[in-house]
Order: C-alpha cells, then structure tokens, then sequence
C-alpha cells in the first residue's frame, strides 16, 4: 500500500469515488485560543498493486511539535482488486480531531500501526498559531481559521 495523496483541506466530502475538496493545501490555522480541540477536514488517497493488501488497516494521526498523539483516526475497510487492473485506488475523507495545547508546527500522517511509529508516507506539516483577530482576515490563501 502506498500513499497517492495526504493533505488538509478547507473542506472535504466523498462523492461516490471522487473528493470535493476547497483550500487545498491549508497550511496553517490560526486559532483564537489554546488550549483547544480543532477539527480538521483531511483528505487521503491511496493505491496498492492488485493481488494483496484486502484488508488494510491505517491510522490517521496528529502529532504535536513535540511529537505527542494529539488525535487519530482508525480506519479499516474491503479492499478487492480491480477488474483487468493491476492496481487499486481508495480515496477517503476524514474530520480529524486533536487537541492543541500549544503553538508550533503540528504533523498529520497516515500510519499502520496505533502507536503511530510505521509511516505508510511522510507526514505533512500543519502550523497552529494565536491569530486572534487576524484570523478573520486569513481568506483562501492556504489559512484555516477556528
């Protein structure tokens, strides 16, 4: 199993076999206060040559900057091969939610195991900041805000 595509998205929903994403990437949120839960819309395609892997099982997690599980999602599912394909694809949507307890660069990853120790890809950066009122302001330039 490989990793096609991980990010944070503005939004993000399944329709059927397809991803209806807005702000991709978001980069960064910022937040009008810590500590804090955030919810995070994140977006994971994956593909795995045909013949194997029919029943994965991955975790979406959230590190702190200090690396700490701040969040994680578990996720199993049926994975059969495609018809005359030697490969397959799985695209999936996640609310993530983790809980900030201070500022710094975040990292959303996809692993197989629950101790978040086995990457199946590298993880992307998230930054967290104490926006306060600019928050506002972030727009669609790769900026959440919560």
């Amino acid at each position: 199993m490989h990793l096609a595509a991980l990010f944070v998205a503005g939004s993000a929903t399944l329709d059927g076999a397809a991803i209806n994403a807005t702000q991709i990437p978001t980069t960064s949120y910022d937040v009008d206060q810590i500590p804090m839960w955030l919810t995070v819309p994140v977006v994971l395609v994956l593909h795995a040559p045909s013949g194997g892997d029919y029943d994965p099982q991955i975790y979406v997690v959230c590190k702190d900057p200090a690396g700490e599980r701040r969040g994680a999602i578990r996720s199993i599912w049926d994975w059969p091969d495609q018809s005359n394909s030697p490969s397959k694809y799985r695209c999936f949507t996640y609310d993530l939610s983790f809980a900030i307890e201070s500022e710094g660069e975040y990292t959303v990853g996809v692993y197989r195991d629950a101790e978040a120790t086995d990457e199946v890809g590298t993880p992307i950066p998230l930054a967290i900041r104490l926006g306060g009122p600019r928050a506002a302001a972030a727009g669609n330039n790769g900026f959440g805000t919560a």
